[in-house]
């Protein structure tokens, strides 16, 4: 006796929609050097028409933008608002909270939590240290990732590398009206596989003078990564210091990390 045949895959309720999900996950494969016309007709295997026009669907709610000079496609910057209110619906602050005290106990220094938005890392919370000398920050704050610890941290993690990295250095560039220095393309690529191969990221009076940084990832199944980072003044951050702070954020994080967040390993 034979039994049921399993049922084969089901045509979509709504296929322009459908076409559209396809269109997104075509263009966050790609990343931010994003993707031409023809090639996302290609992997879709849907004519350059429908293509076209679903893109500028995308465009007109800002799911997708348009690069210039070469006009490629990526995605758009309601991508990262759509995720940042579904990670404030999961409260990551205060699923870190704990990790973060610790880490600042230990080491009585600034310790920051963040993730990626865009090319910017975004600071989701801080704890401060008792000491009097201290670094000041705040929360909500932007900083371009190529130039913090956390947002290099995050980079390896998410295995970002050759020409995907080159927005982030350009960024660096743009921001320059702001303090921090400019970072090309070749100094990320050489710091994100540092970065990958100990497990651990550092940023030295790069993104502001006087003050240095040591940055772990945290990576998650289905989810977006994120960073941790203990900030101290130069002087009490130097080369022997940074590598006893990363040991520890690795240690402390690895005990303290919240149900389904895991240490980035080293390569």
């Amino acid at each position: 006796m034979t039994g049921t045949p399993a049922p084969g895959p089901t045509a979509s309720p709504v296929g322009s929609v459908d076409k559209a999900l396809i269109l997104l996950e075509i263009l966050a494969e790609a990343g931010p050097e994003g993707i031409t016309l023809r090639d996302v007709a290609e992997r879709s295997e849907l004519n350059k028409a429908s293509v076209h026009r679903l893109l500028r669907a995308l465009i007109h709610r800002d799911f997708a933008e348009q690069i210039a000079p070469d006009q490629r496609y990526r995605m758009g910057g309601a991508i990262p608002l759509l995720a940042g209110h579904f990670e404030r619906g999961e409260n990551l602050a205060t699923l870190f909270a704990p990790a973060l005290a610790a880490v600042s106990h230990h080491t009585q220094e600034l310790v920051h939590l963040g993730r990626l938005d865009g090319t910017s890392v975004l600071y989701l919370d801080k704890v401060e240290p008792e000491r009097t000398v201290r670094v000041w920050s705040s929360i909500g704050k932007r900083a371009p990732a190529a130039r913090t610890a956390m947002g290099r941290a995050v980079l390896a993690a998410d295995g970002v590398h050759g020409s995907a990295l080159d927005a982030y250095a350009q960024a660096t560039a743009a921001d320059m009206g702001e303090p921090g220095q400019s970072v090309d393309l070749a100094r990320l690529t050489d710091v994100v596989e540092e970065t990958r191969r100990r497990g651990w990221s550092t940023e030295v009076e790069e993104n502001e003078s006087g003050i240095a940084c040591v940055g772990v990832a945290l990576v998650r199944p289905g989810g977006r990564s994120v960073a941790v980072s203990v900030t101290g003044p130069i002087e009490r951050m130097g080369t022997r210091r940074r590598t006893e702070v990363a040991d520890l954020l690795r240690e402390e994080l690895s005990r303290l990390a919240p149900t389904g967040f895991q240490v980035a390993p080293p390569a």
